[in-house]
């Protein structure tokens, strides 16, 4: 009992000397921050050598992807880290823990990234009133929450059976490679946080970087992803291929009943607002090609003008007299598309 009171002891007399207090945090901070820092010239003691910056990217969810605008949304966070030699101090100076403090971010210099692909007006990312961690070693963690946008062409060639790659490209205006060395050490994005989304499954995500024609350098993240077709296939591809069975059925009918014709135009209709939803649900333009399953609604609908146009023309000649001469142009007709053998009644009219 007497042991264990002198260990309890120890760790409260060890924990009281080495812990920093209020004036201690305070003290770093006015020492710290003197007149004379200026957060408007990036750190680096050795101007010869270019800043290293440290981004990655926590993945919270995909907002939206509208194909019609080309707009792509998600929400997370962007992670950045760099080292400021201006920023140390020694922790046995301050308590003797005080290896990290929370510092406003309007007070340090911060890489002002943009993105390329911006959907939107140019803005900043972050607020000027979001703080960071400052480790004793001068490393400034900053981790960024936002609504990050950008514009994204499709390719919609196998919709709603589609892969679709976004990108987002970050670049710090005014720094050449030279002066500001991009990195991504992970490589990928972190997806401990991501809530699935109803519509897309996101298969793969990729963060590198890159220099573009203009010799900036780019933090590049791009996120592969691909359509839940389940709703589609409910919803639109069913629907289309009954209503092509459906189309055959009008030949079915017997000319009696006198609804062959509106039958037809029924379907073909039905056709032609499936035809406009996805006109309205797709861009004009994708690359390489538009949606195949547009074509197969075109086709669709000019099969089901073709099928229109001849039950008219059926009924106009199943209603006619039969003392009416058949004329030699549909005779000829009838023999080249069903051919001679099948119109030996057509020498004998």
């Amino acid at each position: 009992m007497r042991h264990l009171l002198k260990v309890i002891l120890f760790v409260a007399l060890f924990a009281l000397c080495h812990s920093y207090s209020f004036n201690d945090e305070e003290s770093l901070h006015n020492v710290t921050f003197p007149a004379t820092y200026d957060r408007n010239l990036r750190p680096g003691e050795n101007r010869s050598i270019p800043l290293q910056v440290n981004v990655t990217f926590y993945f919270k969810s995909i907002k939206d992807f509208d194909e019609s605008v080309s707009k792509f949304s998600i929400t997370g966070a962007l992670g950045i880290s760099w080292f400021d030699h201006r920023l140390t101090w020694d922790p046995a100076m301050y308590g003797g823990d005080l290896w990290e403090t929370v510092i406003p971010q309007r007070k340090v210099w911060i890489p002002f990234l943009v993105n390329m692909l911006m959907y939107d007006a140019i803005s900043e990312i972050g607020h000027i009133d979001m703080n960071l961690r400052l480790a004793s070693n001068g490393l400034i963690s900053w981790v960024v929450p936002n609504l990050f946008e950008s514009t994204c062409d499709p390719d919609l060639s196998y919709y709603p059976f589609d892969t679709q790659t976004c990108i987002l490209r970050f670049y710090i205006p005014g720094f050449l490679q030279t002066e500001i060395n991009l990195m991504a050490p992970r490589g990928t994005m972190d997806m401990a946080e991501y809530s699935k989304n109803s519509l897309w499954d996101v298969t793969e995500t990729k963060i590198y970087t890159t220099t573009n024609n203009l010799k900036l350098q780019e933090a590049v993240m791009s996120v592969t992803m691909k359509r839940r077709p389940v709703y589609y296939i409910s919803s639109l591809l069913l629907p289309v291929a009954f209503l092509s069975f459906l189309q055959l059925m009008a030949f079915l009918m017997p000319p009696e009943c006198g609804e062959r014709v509106g039958f037809g135009t029924t379907v073909l209709l039905a056709v032609a607002v499936y035809l406009t939803l996805i006109q309205d649900k797709l861009p004009e333009g994708s690359e390489p090609s538009v949606a195949y399953l547009s074509y197969k609604l075109l086709g669709d609908f000019m099969v089901g003008v073709v099928m229109t146009v001849g039950i008219i023309v059926a009924l106009r000649f199943y209603n006619r007299e039969d003392t009416i001469e058949i004329p030699n142009y549909l005779k000829t007709f009838h023999k080249i598309v069903l051919g001679p053998r099948m119109c030996g009644f057509c020498a004998a009219s």
